[in-house]
């Protein structure tokens, strides 16, 4: 049923994602469906984790192989691109958990999680990079190269690119651009 319910997100988004629809689908009863979801809010909880998990399982190694890059350029260039990318193949549902429910507390505090994990992550991948950054100057332009980049993938998961600009940049000119951005910041000599 949740492969079923991932199709229906992604051909038609939360509007196509019924108890009908999946019922139909999944060839199976009403009574299936209630007996192992409890109500189509538990259906949704478990199409989040699995939303998530699936983020989650792309992102890990996207920012695995940004580690090994020869420096803090090019790695930053991998990890938006490829980040930008999994956020694209996946927005329907990230958007409808992410923003469209946002007031929701309990997924609120899933998705509050799998933020500060990929914010954990990114961290260790930009300290890597720059291992005299020590002083608490240093560590906070980290965390705010870190707020930025997320940021950046909120961005991408809220707005069509019609809703901000005039300009239509391809995705890879942006995540490249955001790369030389944070870059630049980091190795700025921070004002007085």
């Amino acid at each position: 049923m949740l492969d079923v319910g991932e199709q229906l997100f992604y051909e038609g988004g939360s509007p196509a994602l019924t108890l009908e629809a999946v019922i139909e689908r999944a060839e199976t009863s009403t009574g299936s469906f209630y007996a192992r979801f409890g109500d189509m809010r538990g259906f949704l909880d478990a199409m989040h984790e699995r939303v998530l998990g699936m983020v989650a399982a792309e992102m890990l190694p996207i920012l695995i192989k940004a580690g090994v890059e020869p420096d803090l350029e090019s790695s930053m260039r991998r990890a938006f691109t490829e980040v930008f990318d999994v956020v694209e193949r996946h927005r329907v549902p990230l958007y409808f958990f992410a923003v469209g429910n946002a007031h929701d507390p309990d997924w609120r505090e899933m998705g509050a999680q799998f933020t500060l994990g990929m914010s954990d992550v990114f961290t260790q991948l930009i300290k890597q990079y720059l291992p005299k950054f020590t002083s608490t100057a240093d560590k906070r332009r980290i965390e705010m190269a870190v707020r930025m980049s997320i940021a950046s993938v909120f961005q991408q998961i809220m707005l069509d690119q019609g809703e901000f600009s005039r300009m239509n940049i391809n995705r890879k000119v942006i995540a490249s651009e955001y790369a030389n951005i944070l870059c630049t910041y980091l190795r700025a000599k921070p004002a007085k």
